[in-house]
């Protein structure tokens, strides 16, 4: 019963269809450790772009077009997660241009 309140307490802040990871670890004390991630990247990346995948000719053909604001929102909430925790917000900005890039959204200051 425990691990369904802290679970359920953790992923409240998600949506529903948002896939979220989560590790957990039981040990033999029947204490668990439970660790949960944001949504991937590159689900954030759709949902902003408003697209199903991403082109499947990236660096020829443009999937769709995102702002730096789009990219800056998207790197808060992947602040929060364990692994980036101690990088700076233009760090996890710039990895996440480069996996746009990957999945051919154009990145752009301002939309015309």
């Amino acid at each position: 019963m425990a691990f369904c309140k802290d679970f359920n307490a953790r992923t409240q802040k998600y949506k529903s269809e948002a896939p979220i990871a989560a590790t957990v670890t039981v040990f033999k004390d029947n204490t668990f450790e439970l660790s949960v991630r944001s949504p991937s990247v590159t689900w954030f990346l759709k949902k902003a772009a408003g697209i199903d995948s991403g082109s499947g000719r990236a660096g020829h053909v443009v999937a769709s077009t995102l702002t730096l604001k789009h990219i800056y929102e998207i790197a808060k909430v992947k602040q929060a997660d364990p692994y980036c925790q101690y990088m700076s917000l233009e760090a996890i900005s710039k990895s996440i241009i480069g996996t746009a890039k990957s999945m051919g959204i154009k990145v752009e200051k301002e939309l015309d």
